[in-house]
């Protein structure tokens, strides 16, 4: 069985290789706090988020409507995902205490996969009961509530646990072997033992040939012993494998209504700030539109954020320029998590949010000079920006904040201008920060490029919005002066 919540064909993987430079990523745009959030604490749905979140930069439309849709409908039911994240958390639990050394010496052990499974028993009937308790019409859902009811059949608890009580041999282990070379044994064949036999004397006196050990016989029994295991050997393995599938499916689950439960958890902490969420309307091509886009990071840090709106269809590169702190880098935080958050099949922090479909999402914001003196700034700039283009994907998306500022402004300039003339030309979106006046103005002619200034006041006061506009050849830096030292 698959649960299929997060993708129609397929269950979700843990496995996977984070992207290159993904601690960067979430470095650069704050998403550890949106992982916090959704995590509370839990390490365990912490890895899940990273990596879903991760992973979807990889998803096509189709499985991102899918987990809307799923996602929508765990939204209205919350207690049923953190009741179905806390049985398959408990059920996994479980089966790890009484399947504890389920493979000895290479041998599966057969009481161990007997309670392994029992437990795993007990977690299919609780998940099956949550499901009928709830009624769900999502495809995700009533896909994964109708494989439970036409596998997980009243005759299929009584046939399975009936196995489980054969297997404990009540009546001891019937088994034939037959003498191979050197009147060794072979062939061990374990056998159903004989079912209401007449008792003896009224009925015929069965042939028996006993073996009797002494005792203090310590080599007969482990041969004995050696003997019960070839003949149960078969019966314990397939038990073994059984024990494994089920298990796939309770740690698929746990994982897959986990990232769930995180995403709930999100929604609640950023509805209780009075904040939008919107399902974003993923696109193909250079699209880009939102209406009061926010950073969910910084939301969550300081209790509020300002939105910004914006339809840039078409449009790249996209340059972001205007007064020191006025909002710039966060406006680049939010585009890079809104991004992230739609792949994934998350909502988003804003009234509306549309998008093209990318491959892969890159930063390069700038660092702190080198601790460790094997490098300035600027060198360190450019090896970082080196190793970017080497694992560049087809159809990624580069966001820069004030890349190349660590030399002078002609140098940075005609460098920045290079570099985003050649990703635009190769069809990678570039959403580039930047204070260089010469750097944003070389682009003043090109038609495709979408021009984003910092809005400041008459006073020097900053709205923390982002108006459409050419760039300024001064970032304002004396009303900072101004405002620091009076």
């Amino acid at each position: 069985m698959r649960v299929g919540l997060l993708h129609p064909d397929e269950d979700l993987s843990l496995a996977k290789p984070l992207p290159y430079s993904w601690a960067e990523v979430e470095h650069d745009l704050g998403l550890g706090t949106v992982l916090e959030a959704m995590a509370e604490g839990d390490t365990y749905l912490l890895d899940v988020a990273r990596q879903v979140l991760a992973q979807g930069l990889s998803q096509e439309a189709r499985v991102i409507h899918h987990r809307q849709e799923v996602l929508r409908e765990a939204l209205e039911h919350p207690r049923l995902i953190e009741a179905l994240y806390r049985l398959a958390g408990q059920t996994l639990q479980e089966k790890r205490k009484e399947s504890w050394g389920l493979f000895r010496r290479d041998r599966p052990d057969l009481y161990g996969g007997i309670k392994a499974m029992e437990a795993l028993l007990k977690g299919l009937r609780g998940v099956r009961e949550l499901l009928e308790s709830a009624h769900l019409a999502t495809r995700g859902f009533r896909s994964l509530k109708d494989q439970l009811a036409a596998h997980l059949t009243p005759e299929f608890f009584r046939e399975a646990e009936g196995h489980l009580r054969a297997l404990r041999f009540p009546q001891g282990i019937w088994m034939t072997a037959s003498l191979g070379p050197g009147g060794r044994s072979r062939d061990y064949t374990l056998l159903l033992p004989k079912r209401n036999p007449i008792p003896w004397p009224f009925g015929s006196r069965p042939k028996a040939f006993t073996l009797t050990l002494h005792p203090r016989d310590e080599a007969g029994a482990r041969i004995l012993g050696e003997f019960r295991e070839r003949g149960v050997f078969a019966a314990a393995r397939a038990l073994a494998l059984a024990v494994e599938e089920v298990t796939r499916f309770f740690e698929a689950l746990r994982a897959e209504v986990g990232f769930l439960l995180g995403a709930i958890r999100l929604a609640n902490r950023l509805r209780a700030l009075g904040l939008p969420l919107a399902f974003p309307v993923p696109a193909e091509g250079v699209r880009l539109a939102f209406r009061n886009l926010y950073d969910v990071g910084l939301a969550l840090r300081q209790g509020y954020a300002v939105g910004n709106h914006l339809e840039a269809h078409g449009k790249n590169p996209i340059l972001i320029t205007g007064a020191n702190r006025g909002g710039k880098t966060t406006c680049l935080r939010s585009l890079g998590l809104a991004q992230i958050m739609m792949q994934a099949g998350l909502f988003v922090g804003a009234e509306f949010f549309e998008s093209g479909l990318v491959d892969g999402l890159f930063t390069h914001f700038k660092r702190e000079e080198d601790p460790s003196l094997e490098a300035g700034r600027f060198e360190e700039e450019l090896r970082r920006l080196s190793d970017l283009v080497d694992h560049l994907t087809a159809r990624p998306l580069f966001l820069f904040n004030e890349s190349f500022a660590a030399t002078s402004e002609p140098e940075g300039s005609e460098l920045g201008a290079q570099v985003i003339q050649a990703l635009v030309e190769r069809g990678i979106r570039v959403v580039f920060v930047t204070h260089f006046y010469t750097l944003a103005a070389a682009f003043l002619g090109n038609a495709k490029a979408l021009f984003l200034r910092a809005e400041r006041l008459p006073d020097g006061r900053r709205t923390y919005r982002l108006k459409e506009a050419p760039p300024e050849p001064t970032a304002y830096g004396l009303d900072l002066l101004r405002r620091i030292f009076g």
